[in-house]
């Protein structure tokens, strides 16, 4: 079975940390396949590579996000217009995330058979 995931959460919500264990639970199952995970809103912080040089929670989730993706042969997908928006651009952007448009969720949407949304 396909999934994908929608994070919308804030890097400083729990809904952060939930998703990323959701995916890493998903990656572990020997019958599921995390075909694509895409941030969207303010999700996009956890892949702003300076992120994570502050204190307090946001840090802790997108520390955590940049470690495990940069582990982790995931297609991570970071809205290229929520991401600007916000000051995330290509050159601050973690290993492991791409920019890209909906045009990737829709077909996310399309070739998984479920998906999870946080935040």
């Amino acid at each position: 079975m396909r999934f994908a995931l929608l994070v919308n959460a804030a890097a400083d919500s729990a809904a952060a940390l939930t998703a990323l264990d959701t995916a890493r639970a998903l990656l572990a199952h020997p019958n599921f396949h995390l075909y694509r995970l895409f941030f969207y809103r303010d999700a996009v912080y956890l892949a702003n590579r300076h992120a994570w040089r502050g204190d307090g929670d946001q840090a802790c989730a997108a520390q955590q996000w940049q470690q495990w993706l940069a582990e982790n042969p995931v297609d991570a997908v970071v809205c290229v217009g929520a991401a600007q928006r916000r000051g995330v651009v290509p050159d601050t952007l973690a290993e492991g995330f791409t920019l890209a448009g909906l045009g990737q969720w829709a077909d996310a949407l399309i070739n998984s058979d479920r998906v999870i949304q946080f935040g």
